[in-house]
């Protein structure tokens, strides 16, 4: 429960943050990279670099979408960067069914879950407040 209120203070914080440095147009794009080298790290922590390596690779969809929306503009992109923040979100929730990563902390899965849903429901709202809604323009 403590996890997720920090998660939910955390998305907060990161959006005013993106807001007073004029930062939408790249921020959460770019947020969508750092998201599987977390797991990642806590993989290579406990000295599992094979399991970091895993993380990695489950990690792809969402580096690829950091990419290409933090590069190239894309209609509708905060729509669909939004969506991929609300997924990651649900990621962390399944983590544990899908990978045996002992390296994350118990608290960490809500905790990303209510930063990722924060920001991917703001994101789409944004997009919802201004038609067409592209994160370079936003």
């Amino acid at each position: 429960m403590i996890g997720a209120l920090f998660g939910i203070a955390v998305g907060v914080l990161t959006i005013v943050f993106a807001v007073m440095i004029h930062g939408q147009r790249w921020l959460y794009s770019l947020g969508l990279l750092t998201l599987p080298s977390l797991y990642a790290f806590f993989a290579l922590r406990v000295g599992d670099p094979a399991m970091g390596a895993t993380e990695m690779i489950y990690g792809v969809p969402f580096i690829v979408a950091g990419l290409v929306f933090a590069l190239v503009s894309v209609r509708h992109s905060a729509t669909l960067v939004g969506t991929c923040w609300i997924f990651h979100g649900l990621y962390d929730l399944t983590h544990s069914q899908f990978l045996t990563n002992v390296g994350v902390p118990g608290w960490y899965p809500a905790f990303c879950f209510s930063v990722d849903v924060v920001i991917g429901a703001y994101l789409v709202w944004l997009s919802r407040k201004i038609p067409n809604a592209n994160l370079r323009q936003a």
